[in-house]
Parts: C-alpha cells; structure tokens; sequence
C-alpha cells in the first residue's frame, strides 16, 4: 500500500510541478479556457498539488506515523475529485477531466484506507507494549 501511495504522492507533485510551470498545456488538456487569469489560478494549484505531493512523500517515510498529514493529504484529494467534477457539470472542463476527478477520488480513498491501517499498526503496538 505504501508503495502505491508513494506513486500517487509522485504523480501530484509532478504534475503540480507542470502545471506550476506550464499551466496553459494543463488548461488546454482539461479544455478550460486559458487567459491570464486562468493561468494564475492554475499555477497556483499547481504550487499546492506540489506541496501536497511532497508533503505526502516526505510523510510516508519519515520514522512518525504522520497521520495528520495523511488525513489533511486525503481530503485535499477527495475535494479536488469534487471540485473538478462540479467544473465538468459546469461545462468549465471537458469530460476528460473526468480521468483527474477519478483519481484524486480514488487517491482520497487509498488514503483513508492507508490510515485506517497505520491506526491499526499503533493500536497492536500499544497492546504489545501493555
């Protein structure tokens, strides 16, 4: 599981990365429309998708259990699932924006998952030590 969460946490910040320095190519993918504005706005999703995927990457291999951090990291995905999803019912992205919604949905999920069984983990450690 924590490998899988390691290649989503590299695919956010990649792709936050891209679309920090290349916001137009990711506008014109998901078929926004692409002004200045736009552009800023997603550059600066962009700097948090980065900060969020390295946050995660860093959390998932630093010696605290971090479960703050991967709660907050599994919000942040299932509320970027919503908010692309309400912007294709909008018509402010074309369906194919539908692939991002589906994966930060499914990331969210992965992440709650993956929390639920590091609480597990410290529950068995905690009866052991007892």
């Amino acid at each position: 599981m924590r490998l899988i969460l390691l290649l989503i946490s590299v695919t956010t910040l990649f792709s936050g990365a891209m679309q920090l320095v290349a916001p137009a190519f990711v506008l014109k993918f998901v078929g926004a429309a692409i002004d200045t504005n736009t552009r800023q706005l997603f550059a600066t999703i962009g700097m948090f998708m980065f900060l969020f995927g390295g946050m995660m990457i860093h959390a998932l291999y630093h010696e605290d259990n971090n479960e703050v951090v991967i709660f907050w990291s599994a919000l942040q995905k299932l509320g970027a699932s919503v908010i692309v999803a309400v912007g294709i019912m909008k018509g402010v992205f074309l369906p194919v924006a539908g692939m991002v919604a589906a994966f930060d949905f499914v990331s969210g999920i992965l992440f709650f998952v993956y929390l639920r069984s590091l609480k597990s983990e410290i529950k068995i450690a905690k009866t052991r030590m007892e």
